[in-house]
């Protein structure tokens, strides 16, 4: 069964112009859920609460169906949702449901890759590639790595935002009090340690070779959403040994709480946190990872990753203004122009 159902805020924008109407179309998959889609729908449905809130109009269109075979299905559905809603905008995010949604129309179409899907199966990449070419209007990646896989010119480099008024310094002791964690120092690892990868069989080395008996290793994953804010002014270092990323929300979310982060060289973290004291980037090495640690958790400067995220704009409300704009150059020119 596929899911649609629509949020409207009774505050518009401060221009006359008729509210721009947009469908956001995203998987809705229990089983890519549980692969880390999941993470997915959240920063998804976070930015489109947030446009709700500026005062625009969005529905949301969540696909489900096994693979392949099921976002193929979910076609017509989304044509007759499409036909429906009169849309300006239909913003699909991650690939396949990009394709899918294209191949329900000739709308106007912005597409959002998620990092993952650029390191795909070269056939894959190649489908991407032409889909970015002949169909998509506006092309979102996360970072420049991506945009140069996909090779295209229609690439606009936009990361997701932090929200600033969740994610910020707080009493590192309520944190604990209301999480009951041990009064030890802890090491933060925020992903599924079964994603392959999120490598966390190197998070384990590392934290073996570190040896102290005051830090522990706590994974944080399926947590509600409103613990996260919490374990990050809990914790006293990220951990992130990731094989590959996007746009790293969570090293983001911990800049937002002045969290310390120690991690390998993936997304877009080490352009986001370079030369910011508290902040690591490391080689794949258990032992050089074990040597930051042990300086992140004994460092005592003042850490500043919260001022590095308003510098770069990468709060949520600096993020959706730049992607507004992105919307209104989709809906002033025509329809899956070519490069």
């Amino acid at each position: 069964m596929t899911l649609g159902w629509s949020m409207h805020s009774g505050v518009f924008p401060a221009s006359k112009d008729k509210v721009m109407r947009i469908l956001f179309i995203l998987s809705g998959n229990r089983s890519e859920t549980e692969k880390g889609e999941g993470e997915l729908i959240k920063i998804a449905k976070h930015q489109g609460d947030s446009l709700i809130r500026m005062g625009y109009s969005v529905d949301y269109f969540f696909i489900t169906g096994k693979g392949l075979r099921g976002y193929m299905c979910s076609i017509p559905k989304i044509r007759k949702k499409i036909k429906a809603g009169n849309y300006d905008i239909v913003h699909a995010h991650y690939s396949l449901s990009a394709i899918a949604a294209s191949l329900a129309g000739n709308h106007k179409m912005v597409a959002s890759l998620m990092g993952s899907d650029t390191y795909s199966h070269p056939v894959m990449l190649l489908v991407i590639r032409f889909f970015c070419r002949f169909r998509w209007d506006v092309v979102i990646v996360k970072t420049e790595l991506m945009r140069t896989r996909i090779r295209s010119r229609k690439a606009i480099i936009l990361p997701n935002g932090v929200d600033v008024e969740r994610f910020h310094p707080a009493a590192d002791s309520d944190a604990r009090r209301l999480l009951e964690l041990p009064e030890k120092k802890i090491i933060m690892f925020a992903a599924d340690p079964s994603r392959p990868e999120k490598n966390f069989q190197l998070a384990q080395e590392a934290f073996t070779r570190l040896d102290r008996k005051d830090v522990v290793l706590l994974p944080v994953f399926n947590k509600p959403n409103n613990q996260m804010p919490l374990y990050m002014n809990a914790a006293d270092v990220l951990l992130l040994t990731s094989l590959w990323e996007g746009s790293v929300n969570v090293v983001k979310e911990a800049m937002a709480c002045n969290l310390p982060v120690v991690s390998t060289d993936v997304g877009d973290v080490k352009s986001n946190t370079e030369g910011l004291q508290g902040y690591y980037i490391t080689s794949f090495d258990a032992a050089e990872i074990a040597e930051k640690l042990g300086t992140a958790l004994d460092l005592e400067n003042e850490i500043r990753g919260s001022e590095r995220i308003r510098e770069l704009g990468l709060d949520s409300a600096s993020v959706n203004k730049r992607l507004t704009e992105i919307y209104r150059l989709v809906k002033s020119k025509p329809t899956a122009h070519n490069e």
